[in-house]
């Protein structure tokens, strides 16, 4: 005769398990890359944020100008030019007496020449026996007429020639940054223009689109891309002596973050950067993961004025599921600071709590098992 064992309850154990997981689950909050499209709404409701589906007029008033132009005061043709006498200039004056009167000594060719004389930091330049002259901003025509209204009450008659000196040149601009050949260049007759100097110092432009071309003259800076100077003509300026030229590249950068194929960082490349263009380079939404209903664009709040509080940060949302608002996308353009946040899509925490809840009850069942197992091996059969 058998008798057998009493059954052991080992089920309870492993259902308290999987019961007590599952309201581990539903009482925590699943991880996730960011806000969802309800709770973004909840933050325009609530006034944190200002939430703005993105429309055909938000797109254009992203737009940058395609050319930009260096002010027109940079473009003043009367302030500019090679003829114009600057400190450092060099200047030689020759004289040719008539009737011999013998006022100045004579060189072998019957010519006084008066040496190489320097326009010094005032503007003045002085030559011997007839004195100072203010010759800054002249040309070299009207110092001549200068210094002949000056002779005139010295000789009776005279003839003069007035020369800049080629190896004394007052007329220089420094050209630096991001060049094959940085230095300081002289303005000259046939190279009196922006371009001229780049062209000596050779900017490094891998993309001429985002090498920015600054101008610094008398105290003020302005600045435009290499580009544009080949666009425009009229950004091709006249230089003047003293102007400091500097090229470098823009180095500009927005945030990608959320469902999208790659996160971080992303290199604005030319003047008007997409919203689709950043989707682009950062290899697009994550087909498992994003909502292509929400597209967040981020722009910083701006500060307020008078002791006003700042403004409210603007998210502008494309819905990518709309073709009209991918081609919105296309044209919106994006600046250096902002950010672009996808949301993941509602379906995706659905998933996550099935694939928790599975997990949970593989969990139980191995569990169950191995408790079954268990009590079967220690269960002894009693023979009577």
């Amino acid at each position: 005769m058998y008798m057998k064992a009493p059954a052991l309850n080992v089920r309870r154990p492993a259902t308290l398990l999987m019961l007590l997981t599952v309201l581990t689950l539903t009482g925590c909050q699943l991880p996730r890359s960011g806000p969802m499209l309800s709770e973004m709404t909840g933050a325009h409701d609530n006034k944190d944020v200002i939430v703005m589906p993105v429309s055909r007029e938000l797109a254009q008033q992203s737009h940058v100008p395609e050319v930009a132009n260096f002010p027109a005061r940079y473009r003043d043709l009367t302030q500019a030019g090679f003829d114009r006498l600057v400190p450092g200039d060099g200047i030689n004056i020759k004289v040719w007496e008539r009737g011999g009167l013998g006022v100045f000594a004579v060189d072998p060719s019957g010519a006084s020449d008066l040496g190489n004389q320097e326009i010094d930091r005032s503007g003045h330049v002085t030559f011997p026996i007839i004195g100072k002259f203010q010759a800054e901003g002249l040309t070299l025509g009207q110092l001549h007429d200068a210094v002949m209204a000056r002779l005139s009450t010295l000789v009776v008659g005279a003839d003069i020639s007035v020369t800049r000196v080629a190896s004394e040149r007052g007329q220089m601009v420094t050209v630096q940054g991001n060049l094959t050949k940085p230095g300081m260049y002289p303005i000259t007759q046939t190279s009196q223009r922006l371009s001229s100097a780049l062209a000596q110092a050779a900017p490094v432009q891998e993309n001429p689109e985002q090498m920015i071309i600054s101008l610094r003259r008398n105290k003020q800076v302005a600045s435009v891309r290499l580009s544009d100077i080949y666009r425009n003509q009229n950004n091709d300026i006249l230089l003047r002596a003293g102007d400091v030229i500097t090229a470098y590249e823009s180095k500009e950068f927005l945030t990608v973050l959320g469902a999208a194929g790659t996160q971080g960082r992303v290199a604005i490349s030319k003047r008007n950067y997409s919203v689709l263009d950043a989707l682009a380079d950062s290899r697009g939404l994550d087909d498992k993961l994003a909502d292509p209903r929400s597209v967040f664009l981020f722009t910083p709040a701006k500060a307020g004025v008078d002791g006003k509080p700042d403004k409210l940060p603007v998210v502008y949302q494309f819905d990518l599921t709309r073709p009209e608002q991918v081609a919105l996308a296309r044209e919106f353009t994006v600046r250096e600071g902002q950010a672009i946040y996808i949301s993941d899509a509602p379906f995706t925490q659905v998933q996550k709590v099935l694939s928790a809840f599975r997990f949970t009850m593989s969990a139980g069942f191995s569990a169950t098992k191995a408790i079954d197992s268990d009590a079967g091996a220690s269960s002894p059969s009693l023979a009577q």
